[in-house]
């Protein structure tokens, strides 16, 4: 049941990694989401140690999996879309945990999808 259970996980997460930049849309599209400062606020306190500068651990292994051809601080994205997001959030991805809705709630995750999905922020150039 476990194994059944765990490929069912994996062939979801494969299957929005491969759907994901046809979900993203146009950067105009997403530029227009308006998430406010609360977005990146709570991306800062869960995220950023990990994926808010170059020499985090989740910015180097995203650099590592892309070698290059996306920018691997998250902030710098431009190719996001919220429902990826909030999918890699909850299921978690290779060392990545995952965080419940205990840690990060439906609405707080909302507020960070779009605010990474709104183009680039503080880590392209902008401080925080």
């Amino acid at each position: 049941m476990q194994l059944t259970q765990c490929l069912g996980g994996i062939t979801l997460l494969m299957g929005a990694l491969i759907a994901q930049p046809a979900l993203g849309g146009a950067p105009s599209a997403r530029a227009a989401v308006t998430t406010g400062p609360a977005g990146g606020k709570i991306f800062r306190k869960w995220c950023g140690d990990c994926h808010g500068a170059p020499q985090g651990p989740g910015s180097i292994g995203l650099q590592r999996k892309y070698q290059g051809a996306v920018p691997a601080v998250l902030e710098q994205r431009t190719d996001l879309n919220p429902e990826y997001v909030k999918l890699v959030v909850r299921r978690g991805v290779s060392f990545m945990p995952s965080f419940r809705k205990t840690e990060i709630s439906d609405a707080e995750l909302a507020l960070v999808a779009a605010y990474l999905v709104s183009g680039p922020g503080p880590a392209a150039g902008k401080r925080f």
